[in-house]
């Protein structure tokens, strides 16, 4: 994967997003270690895959 600031930028405040939400819903801040966990399992994978393929089906 090609990392550059505008990457590093877009990938930060998508994770400040799922943390702000956490926060916002559980009234607790999760820990990175909980957020990195939530997002390597299959469910949540299987749905950014599918996020991801429909985006590009849209921009053709």
């Amino acid at each position: 994967m090609v990392r550059n600031q505008t990457n590093d930028l877009a990938l930060t405040e998508a994770l400040d997003t799922v943390a702000d939400f956490i926060r916002q819903v559980t009234g607790i801040e999760p820990t990175p270690a909980e957020i990195a966990d939530a997002l390597t399992r299959y469910f949540v994978l299987k749905e950014i895959k599918d996020h991801i393929l429909m985006m590009r089906e849209e921009a053709e």
